[in-house]
């Protein structure tokens, strides 16, 4: 089984518990216009105007021999393996052979995702995967669609299908003026947190330009959106701790 992985990075700590390695798989499905990791888009390898290339093919074998090669930190620290992107449920085959291999060895592994993929791609992760890390972007779901192409009644749904799993859940959050940051949507957020099983936490995540200079690189367009202030990240927070009490700025 292989698949295609952009990145491998090494001693992540902030995309889940304790110390991680972050695999990045190729492929999303949604048009995020600030999206951050514009190179993870596209689901086939791509060089940008200087030549760099952005995916490689990989087996399941070798992503799980270069993760697994820091078990010791994983197994000190409380980490593990989180896959991203793009869109790891994108490449579900491929992210659930690598993730059993994983978890034959012991390493916990979490996947994070924007919820939006089919039912049978969400069930053969499942079994492999010990938390989630659940993007929700807006709860307006006409503007959902409208901005980034998704459904938010397939993304409630497949939250509600890893919450009943009984596995941990990251609800993680960006922060974008002009685009989530009024019509209460950190109020539902907050909400969606207290109402949902095994919700541990919310992580906002606030807007950065720093995907511009990729974009430009790859010949891909961006929008760009207002800067925050502090008191726009304040909002957000006390919005959602209005209703559920671990809320973390990231």
């Amino acid at each position: 089984m292989t698949g295609i992985v952009f990145e491998i990075q090494r001693f992540c700590i902030r995309d889940g518990s304790g110390i991680r390695t972050c695999v990045f798989m190729k492929g999303c499905p949604l048009r995020c216009p600030w999206c951050h990791n514009p190179e993870g888009i596209s689901p086939i390898p791509q060089k940008d105007k200087f030549g760099r290339l952005y995916g490689t093919e990989m087996s399941a074998e070798e992503v799980y021999a270069a993760a697994a090669k820091d078990k010791h930190y994983y197994d000190f620290s409380g980490g593990g393996v989180t896959f991203t992107g793009g869109e790891p449920l994108a490449q579900a085959d491929f992210l659930a052979a690598t993730a059993k291999l994983l978890k034959r060895d012991g390493i916990s592994v979490a996947v994070e995702t924007s919820g939006f993929a089919s039912v049978s791609d969400v069930e053969k992760v499942l079994p492999y995967i010990d938390g989630v890390l659940f993007d929700i972007k807006n709860s307006d779901g006409r503007k959902l669609k409208a901005t980034v192409g998704a459904d938010k009644d397939v993304i409630m749904r497949n939250l509600k299908i890893f919450a009943s799993a009984g596995m941990p859940v990251t609800l993680r959050c960006p922060v974008i003026l002009g685009f989530n940051d009024g019509d209460g949507h950190f109020d539902a957020v907050g909400k969606l947190a207290r109402e949902t099983e095994n919700v541990i936490a919310v992580e906002l995540l606030p807007y950065h330009s720093l995907g511009a200079d990729k974009c430009d690189r790859l010949g891909m367009e961006r929008r760009e959106f207002p800067e925050l202030s502090e008191s726009d990240i304040k909002r957000a927070a006390t919005a959602v701790r209005a209703y559920f009490d671990n809320v973390k700025v990231m």
